[in-house]
């Protein structure tokens, strides 16, 4: 693993690479995996948006254990993407469903998840959508919908025949709007799952996102290893977004907030 130093001015070679990530608690939960993934597979420096956090939503407001976040589709990393002679720039549009929890129309998330993906299209990115784990929520009981609903949502009431039905007619959407855009989608195996049936595994997070890198990228053929960097793991877990609120208080911070040593930068939204 590459050595890292937020301050470090030693490499200063151009991006080779843009790499884009969209999503929320899937996203954030797996970011360091996904960032070491990418420095393994991946010829850098790299750099490396992300627009994620627990209970993101793709089109509004949303707050989860004392953070608010603006929706995806409004906030900051749009104006950073708009850049003049960017490098070749792939993006990853995941965790797409929160929304369904907060009683939001189908149609409305498709729409967002459209802007999302017209967005990133314009500015020549090849993108990646992330579908909806419909077998794994297929083989929830009542019982533990009803428990993980109150852990992970706790103002949604949604039952759980009419969550499941918004499902279906939400990854039916997404097909078609990858269909119509030529874009890949990917969706995630269900033996990647546990009890929880909307948060694969941590021990598949690595084999998942090789797997959605290859969808779209020609990846390094150099060996790749499987042990953690727990200073990678806590400098990225150290790192600030842009724009959030916390228990009410507005926080911002400069971006990209953070740099590896091989110039990888790392900006937050």
């Amino acid at each position: 693993m590459r050595k890292l130093d937020v301050l470090s001015q030693f490499e200063t070679s151009p991006p080779r690479q843009r790499l884009v990530f969209l999503g929320a608690s899937n996203l954030t939960r797996s970011f360091p995996t996904v960032v070491a993934t990418a420095l393994q597979v991946l010829d850098g420096p790299l750099s490396i948006f992300a627009a994620m956090g627990h209970g993101r939503s793709y089109g509004q407001d949303s707050r989860c254990l004392g953070k608010k976040f603006s929706g995806i589709s409004q906030c900051g990393i749009w104006q950073s993407l708009d850049e003049k002679n960017p490098p070749p720039t792939t993006a990853w549009i995941t965790d797409i469903g929160n929304d369904l929890a907060y009683d939001v129309p189908v149609e409305t998330v498709l729409r967002w998840i459209r802007t999302c993906v017209d967005r990133l299209l314009a500015i020549d990115a090849r993108v990646v959508l992330g579908d909806l784990p419909l077998p794994s929520l297929r083989r929830t009981s009542e019982v533990k919908y009803r428990f993980l609903r109150t852990l992970f949502f706790p103002s949604c009431r949604l039952a759980f025949d009419d969550l499941l039905r918004r499902a279906e007619q939400l990854s039916g959407g997404l097909q078609e709007l990858a269909e119509l855009q030529k874009v890949p989608i990917f969706s995630v195996k269900n033996e990647w799952y546990g009890f929880d049936p909307i948060h694969p595994r941590p021990a598949h997070y690595a084999t998942i996102w090789r797997a959605l890198f290859a969808q779209s990228l020609a990846l390094s053929s150099r060996a790749v290893g499987n042990k953690k960097s727990w200073a990678l793991y806590w400098y990225l877990r150290g790192l600030r977004p842009q724009s959030y609120s916390w228990w009410g208080i507005d926080r911002r911070a400069i971006q990209p907030h953070g740099r590896l040593q091989d110039a990888t930068d790392i900006a937050l939204y």
